[in-house]
């Protein structure tokens, strides 16, 4: 795992390039879900690769856009597929500002192109917080309460070209989903007994 304190001279090249329009080939969609360790959540980040026209990606910046960290807390660990790197990013001179993290084919500094995520493959992404989900999967903290998984993705290195933004979307846990289930189970039997009294 890498760490990295952002200055001004990266928050200034993200704000002209990252707030650009996103070029229409490039696109992703990702789901986020959790498991409990006891002490703390493992989260698993599953990124797909949706470009419409054989764009790959390079650079998978999660609960971040450009000069903004979303999270809560800095993650304890991150997880990467092979070939790439993860550096989890904070701007400290900022006091109201999160942590994020920033995944990239090669290293931060330097793209691989041999293992970037090809259109229509997936990878999975991952990290270990103390930050609860409904932390994780709700609104942030800071600015002005974006979804914490706000994200970019990068065809190759970050600020290399407009990127494309997404957010997150949050997997229910089993346990949220079961209580659904029986939820929506009780609701049908009561509709169903009204119809037959």
């Amino acid at each position: 795992m890498k760490r990295i304190i952002f200055g001004a001279v990266a928050l200034g090249l993200g704000l002209g390039l990252g707030g650009a329009p996103a070029r229409a080939a490039l696109m992703a969609e990702a789901t986020i879900s959790a498991t409990d360790n006891g002490s703390s959540y493992d989260y698993a980040i599953v990124l797909t690769n949706t470009s419409t026209a054989g764009e790959t990606i390079g650079t998978f910046w999660y609960a971040w856009i450009p000069g903004q960290d979303y999270l809560k807390t800095s993650p304890i660990s991150t997880t990467s597929p092979a070939g790439w790197s993860a550096t989890i990013t904070h701007v400290p001179d900022v006091p109201t500002n999160g942590y994020a993290i920033a995944w990239t084919s090669g290293t931060f500094a330097s793209n691989d192109p041999a293992f970037r995520l090809a259109a229509g493959d997936t990878a999975t992404f991952g990290f270990r917080s103390v930050d609860a989900p409904a932390e994780v999967f709700g609104d942030s903290l800071f600015f002005d309460n974006p979804p914490v998984g706000t994200s970019f993705v990068y065809i190759g290195q970050q600020f290399g070209d407009p990127g494309f933004r997404f957010v997150v979307a949050a997997v229910p846990e089993p346990s949220s989903l079961a209580l659904a289930s029986v939820a929506g189970l009780a609701a049908a039997g009561a509709a169903l007994r009204r119809r037959r009294g």
